[in-house]
């Protein structure tokens, strides 16, 4: 195997529980990673892509645990910025013979299938896909619905709710039964809360988008940064209390 780019380390990974796994960010601009393990059809399911150079920091993570890279069939991802999908492209280089399928919702989806490098690096970050070693190119991409329903096996069933404020293609994905939450950037662990500046971002947004998660019934919060957390609705709770006296204050 050959990786573009710097190396990066290992990403340490854990069972939150029975078949689902957390592999936490790399140091500058990454982000978590879940495996999910679908035993009926033994593959993975992959959400969020990382930053691309962490990707050989993810399989050493994910052998440590016993997981194969080779089988992850699909990839879901909560939004389309540089942290969290530059990791599609060196993936399926690797798998070239039998390449995960892309999930994505909306803005994400289009900007992935054309290839729309402006809309990956948000901002004037001053960073672009030559630093990560990676070319930007048009990818296959299938397109999630609002309130659709996905399926890792029997064993987890996601619906897909759509939270914009943090960039137009944000979605979470919420497990009811196992009272699981990927929320993407909308919400972390610690009161904390996703960048609304970038473009496509919006204060007034964000809140209605915390708001709606802040409704639903969460034990499992596992955010795209810092920590996660298995008090999820305490953490949902202080960070929507901390966006609104935000949004006061404006």
């Amino acid at each position: 195997m050959v990786f573009s780019g710097v190396s990066s380390s290992v990403k340490m990974g854990k069972i939150v529980i029975e078949n689902l796994y957390y592999f936490s960010e790399n140091p500058m601009l990454d982000c978590n990673q879940f495996i999910i393990v679908d035993k009926e059809n033994d593959e993975l399911a992959l959400f969020d892509a990382g930053n691309g150079l962490s990707l050989k920091g993810l399989i050493e993570g994910m052998s440590k645990l016993g997981l194969n890279y080779e089988q992850i069939t699909r990839v879901y991802l909560t939004h389309e910025h540089v942290d969290h999908v530059l990791g599609i492209y060196p993936l399926i280089k690797l798998l070239s013979n039998s390449p995960p399928e892309l999930f994505a919702y909306g803005e994400t989806a289009k900007i992935l299938r054309k290839g729309d490098e402006s809309k990956i690096f948000p901002g004037n970050l001053g960073i672009s896909p030559g630093m990560f070693g990676l070319e930007i190119i048009p990818l296959k991409v299938n397109d999630l619905k609002v309130e659709e329903t996905i399926s890792i096996g029997s064993e987890f069933i996601f619906k897909i709710y759509y939270t914009p404020g943090h960039s137009l293609g944000s979605i979470c994905y919420y497990e009811s039964s196992k009272k699981i939450l990927i929320p993407g950037d909308l919400v972390f662990a610690g009161g904390s809360f996703g960048r609304y500046d970038f473009p496509g971002g919006s204060l007034n947004a964000l809140i209605e988008s915390i708001k709606f998660v802040n409704n639903l019934d969460v034990k499992y919060l596992l955010p795209g940064h810092m920590n996660i957390s298995d008090n999820g609705n305490q953490q949902i709770e202080s960070s929507y209390r901390m966006v609104q006296s935000i949004g006061n204050y404006f």
